[in-house]
């Protein structure tokens, strides 16, 4: 098996000022390539410390990814750091520096004198191309291992991974064995109940599963061999298992409406006073959602409500006004409770739920936020809209 290690840089990652978005990401990729990461660490700006666990890194692993510590600052000391583990010194890349003086010309701004110090790199390092930076990557060899070193930026370090990574190692281990995860997406369930609903399913030789918890989600992982012929029915039955949870099959919740709203071209507006703007923020992260989004309002200074029925007159008549096909709403009620609607010329359901523990107001507006969604995917799934309930009691309906 080849083993995999992933060095992160600096000190804002060190110290949780950022989240390292980059880890996960590879992790994830690498996993499905065959090249699943065995051992990560994290090291701040600090030379010494960063040629050690360079060379740590390199005695104990086939491949190493150190990402960050390549901008032009003084705090960027990578290059320096693999140079000093190589027991070398640095040199100026000129390939690197022109495609860097051509950048800037293109943009009609002079190059910084500091940007000189992105072309340093070690005596023997193999560059990677880096066609949206300004920092480019680099290879050595260390003690028997391959140590690519590539830019901390997201979108620089996929791009250098998916097209100058990847393919190196593709070539280098021709003969790895490519893994597979599909992924089932559940709400309302706990890792705990899950597990109990999985524990007499089968797998065959080679599957296994796993399981991802984040608010308000909990991902069930099925690891198998790449494209083997029980992955549809692994699928199937897991799925079925969880069938009243399971919101969607290798695609999340928003994703999976907005698939919806665009197949059936389904213009939707949000009226919300409870959750604050969070249905309007997912519906415009999806871009097939966004195509059919027409409007949001937030309203935090309605009054409360007395009635059931009057939260879906209220969304009526704002689906009226925007001439949406489906309206969706959140409203407080005078007990404390929350009426969520889903309204359109045909259709209407109203439910009235309270949380069944305390919650921080941002969970609350992401759980709600969950279950709106969700009312949506059943609605045009035309499937039953009493959703089975953890987050919360219900304790009034209205359908028709």
């Amino acid at each position: 098996m080849i083993k995999v290690s992933m060095l992160s840089t600096g000190e804002e990652v060190l110290h949780g000022d950022i989240v390292d978005t980059n880890a996960s990401w590879l992790s994830e990729l690498f996993f499905e390539q065959g090249f699943a990461i065995h051992y990560r660490s994290t090291v701040g700006d600090q030379l010494e410390e960063l040629e050690n666990e360079i060379t740590a890194l390199s005695l104990k692993s086939d491949v190493v990814i150190v990402n960050g510590g390549l901008g032009p600052t003084t705090d960027d000391l990578s290059a320096l750091a693999a140079a000093r583990a190589l027991g070398v010194e640095l040199e100026l890349n000129q390939e690197w520096l022109e495609i860097m003086t051509n950048y800037f010309a293109r943009l009609g701004r002079p190059m910084a004198a500091s940007n000189d110090k992105q072309a340093m790199l070690p005596v023997g390092a193999e560059m990677l191309n880096n066609p949206v930076g300004t920092a480019c990557g680099f290879s050595i060899e260390l003690n028997n291992a391959v140590v690519f070193f590539t830019p901390g930026v997201p979108f620089e370090f996929k791009r250098m991974t998916t097209d100058e990574i990847l393919p190196r190692l593709k070539q280098r281990f021709p003969n790895v064995e490519r893994l597979e995860c599909n992924k089932v997406y559940t709400f309302g369930l706990g890792e705990s109940g899950i597990a109990d609903r999985l524990k007499s399913v089968k797998l065959p030789d080679g599957f296994s599963l796993g399981y991802r918890s984040y608010m308000p989600f909990i991902e069930v992982k099925i690891f198998s061999p790449y494209q083997d012929q029980n992955i549809e029915q692994v699928i199937e039955i897991i799925s079925g298992e969880l069938a009243e949870f399971t919101l969607s099959i290798n695609q999340p919740l928003i994703a999976a409406v907005g698939h919806l709203l665009d197949h059936s071209q389904t213009q939707i507006s949000a009226l919300e006073q409870v959750t604050g703007g969070e249905v309007a923020r997912s519906l415009s992260l999806d871009a097939k959602a966004q195509e059919q989004f027409v409007q949001s309002v937030v309203d935090n200074k309605a009054q409360p409500l007395s009635e059931l029925q009057d939260a879906l007159l209220i969304a009526d008549e704002y689906r009226q006004d925007t001439q949406s096909d489906i309206v969706v709403s959140s409203f407080r009620m005078e007990d404390g409770s929350i009426a969520l609607v889903l309204i359109s010329a045909e259709y209407h359901f109203a439910q009235q739920v309270s949380f069944t523990r305390d919650y921080p107001l941002k969970s609350q507006q992401i759980l709600l936020s969950t279950l709106i969604l969700d009312m949506v995917r059943r609605y045009l799934q035309q499937i039953s809209m009493l959703a089975t309930l953890s987050h919360f009691e219900r304790l009034a309906f209205i359908e028709g």
